[in-house]
């Protein structure tokens, strides 16, 4: 095993591993999204705002005259979630429809998308419901509502790993298991020599919404699963085995089941601010509510409660480098071919069109390392192996 610390970014200038022409092409497709990116935030925000200032949760409720604050706070969830699947379906268009077409990146047809953008609502609006009816329960309970609401978060946190990969994947993709078996037996072989116990690799059908190449490990315990997009299968043998080793790093060191307890603090983080913030009254009267207790509060605490994860996106995005950068190490250690560990980065930077020269700020919010920083840390390992 090599000395390397995943906890040390390899300093590494783009233009020491890509032409002019490939930074330039990564620059020309990413902007035009991430200004894009901008304004449907401001956007969404905007709206949420309105919703909210424009009191439309409690004049809807008098409006409608229900009985039961339950039905009431239902009505509100859907109304409020509803928003974003108002404004976000016409960004989302531009980009798969327009933008990715116009780079050759997109197969996603317009059917295709219309029911993309229905399943998203329909897991939003249900997702919103399981969290925040039982939620308005605990608050007009008990005023430690933080703390319950926290607990319950958190379980769903954990409910919502184990299921992710079986209940709402199976919505967007087809898996199947892998049917290549000369890569099948390899890929296997590769997972005994990490003494890892996997039964199969499954393949989703990713092309017939673009033609990215990714693959992932998703859900824990027995939903635990390790996934590669269709995309990749034309790619050499070799190629495709050391992303899967990536992904068995990511099994191997735990990174799914040691991220819980980071999400879940700084959910119990967020969860103190939101109650602190909702102690002032000023900010409810904003909403046209007296008491927190009210249905009509919801859009307070679902603006509120999700800001937080952006006030604390430096030290996640950080933490996920780190994980990344482990991951990588282990590929290396394991198969010990930094050739095509390095054929594996300038493959997704060809077909993803990535920004393979990002900004400080944008490197620093990015979950992944940049691509010039992999390729720099495969020369090091290749410097510093035994």
């Amino acid at each position: 095993m090599t000395v390397l610390s995943h906890w040390k970014r390899v300093p590494a200038d783009a233009a020491a591993w890509f032409d002019a022409e490939e930074i330039a092409r990564g620059r020309s497709y990413n902007k035009p999204i991430e200004r894009l990116n901008r304004v449907r935030f401001a956007f969404s925000t905007a709206v949420a705002l309105a919703f909210i200032l424009g009191e439309a949760g409690p004049r809807l409720l008098r409006d409608l005259d229900l009985r039961g604050w339950a039905l009431e706070a239902v009505v509100v969830v859907v109304a409020f979630t509803s928003l974003e699947f108002v404004v976000g379906p016409w960004f989302d268009a531009w980009r798969e429809l327009v933008h990715d077409r116009r780079w050759g990146l997109s197969t996603q047809t317009t059917g295709g998308f219309v029911a993309d953008q229905l399943k998203n609502f329909l897991v939003g609006v249900v997702t919103s419901l399981v969290l925040l009816v039982p939620l308005w329960a605990v608050i007009r309970a008990t005023d430690l509502w933080w703390l319950w609401g926290w607990l319950l978060f958190s379980a769903f946190t954990v409910l919502l790993g184990l299921l992710y990969p079986i209940v709402i994947a199976p919505l967007f993709n087809k898996f199947t298991p892998m049917d290549d078996e000369v890569l099948l037996a390899r890929i296997l072989g590769v997972a005994r020599q990490c003494g890892l116990d996997i039964s199969s690799v499954l393949v989703a059908d990713a092309s017939r919404r673009s033609l990215a190449g990714n693959a992932y490990v998703a859900g824990l315990g027995r939903t635990r699963r390790v996934v590669i997009y269709d995309t990749l299968l034309a790619w050499p043998h070799d190629v495709i085995v050391q992303v899967v080793a990536h992904e068995l790093g990511h099994w191997k060191h735990a990174h799914l089941r040691r991220k819980l307890p980071v999400i879940i603090f700084v959910q119990l983080v967020l969860f103190l601010g939101s109650w602190a913030l909702l102690q002032w009254g000023w900010l409810l009267d904003l909403g046209g509510v007296t008491t927190v207790r009210d249905p009509a509060a919801i859009p307070i605490f679902f603006t509120l409660f999700p800001a937080g994860f952006v006030a604390v996106n430096l030290v996640t995005s950080w933490l996920s480098r780190a994980d990344e950068r482990q991951a990588d190490i282990y590929a290396l250690d394991v198969l010990g071919d930094p050739d095509a560990f390095s054929q594996v980065f300038r493959r997704l930077a060809e077909t993803n069109k990535a920004d393979v020269d990002p900004s400080t700020w944008k490197r620093l919010n990015a979950s992944h390392p940049p691509i010039a920083e992999r390729l720099a840390m495969a020369r090091r390992w290749q410097e510093v192996a035994p």
